[in-house]
């Protein structure tokens, strides 16, 4: 047994000097490297770290279909709109992303705004009023909001581009422009753990992997395949009809689900709005990566009548799974 390990050690320490004296052949010095493109100090290596964060790039993916999905929520009593739909997606053509310094904390900790305006179009297959199969389409720009907290790691004025790491994640918010819906709360419980979050923008969840910070609410959540997790979530609606609630997941780019939410449910508030609840029970796919699991809420308009504004709110949960 000590003749096998002594072997290993020989045989680690044998390559380690053939890179080295690789490196030293090739006459390439890791204080010549070059910073990325569009990296020119501190401030934009951090900006563009933020926007090319696991989870940053894929936030939209998640809400986003790749076709034209069955109306399968149920029903939803009568029907005072102009179109009765039959299947449904929203297809994302375009994501403009804008990140900025906002807060410091001292010189070692930085917090980088995230915004996306998404832009693309909601496509509805319904029957109209008098019987025919028709396709509406309703253009769209959504805007998503999230935070990435960055620790300093070093000072070196030479390789200024990974003197910054990113340590920890907001939710994403998005959803329209117009203000008729709004997720106000979202919860979800696992076996192991439960998150309650009013205010996606101030809630961090940090990168566990990453042993250089401590702070934050919690940790990103991190699931095993098959795992059930239960999500409930709060919205504020001035609708009258019951609105429409999915639960988002979008593991890559040739797989992405929605599940009916159930309402639970329903109060009528003292301005004149709905308190509405709804709740499912999801199963975690078994593809391992950075995900988001997202809750999107759309009113009953924006699918049943072909001249409603489109008005959705959507919330998304960074997650881990191994």
């Amino acid at each position: 047994m000590k003749r096998s390990l002594l072997a290993l050690w020989a045989a680690l320490g044998l390559q380690m000097l053939l890179v080295v004296g690789c490196a030293k052949d090739s006459g390439t010095d890791p204080q010549d490297e070059t910073a990325p493109a569009n990296v020119t100090n501190e401030q934009s290596a951090r900006l563009e770290l933020a926007k090319g964060d696991e989870f940053v790039k894929n936030d939209e993916i998640t809400i986003a279909d790749q076709d034209l999905q069955p109306m399968d929520y149920g029903t939803f009593g009568k029907v005072d709109a102009s179109i009765t739909p039959l299947r449904w997606g929203r297809f994302v053509t375009k994501v403009v992303v804008v990140a900025q310094d906002t807060v410091f904390q001292g010189d070692s900790i930085s917090v980088v705004h995230v915004h996306k305006d998404i832009t693309g179009v909601l496509k509805i297959k319904a029957r109209n009023e008098a019987g025919d199969t028709v396709e509406i389409n309703k253009p769209f720009t959504d805007q998503s909001d999230r935070n990435i907290v960055f620790k300093r790691l070093d000072r070196n004025p030479k390789r200024f581009w990974l003197n910054w790491i990113p340590v920890a994640t907001s939710l994403v918010a998005g959803g329209s422009t117009n203000d008729i819906i709004a997720i106000t709360e979202l919860q979800m419980v696992s076996k192991n753990d439960s998150v309650t979050i009013t205010d996606p923008l101030t809630y961090y969840l940090r990168y566990k992997w990453v042993r250089w910070y401590n702070r934050g609410n919690k940790t990103v959540p991190e699931f095993f395949g098959g795992d059930p997790v239960t999500l409930r979530v709060t919205l504020v609606s001035s609708a009258a009809d019951t609105d429409i609630v999915a639960l988002r997941v979008g593991f890559n780019f040739l797989q992405r689900k929605r599940v009916r939410m159930t309402l639970v449910s329903q109060t009528l508030l003292p301005n004149g709005n709905y308190e509405r609840v709804f709740e499912t029970q999801w199963f975690v796919h078994f593809h391992p990566g950075f995900f988001h699991v997202a809750v999107d809420a759309l009113t009953k308009a924006t699918l049943f009548d072909d001249t409603a504004p489109y008005s959705v709110s959507w919330w998304g949960i960074p997650y881990r799974l191994y």
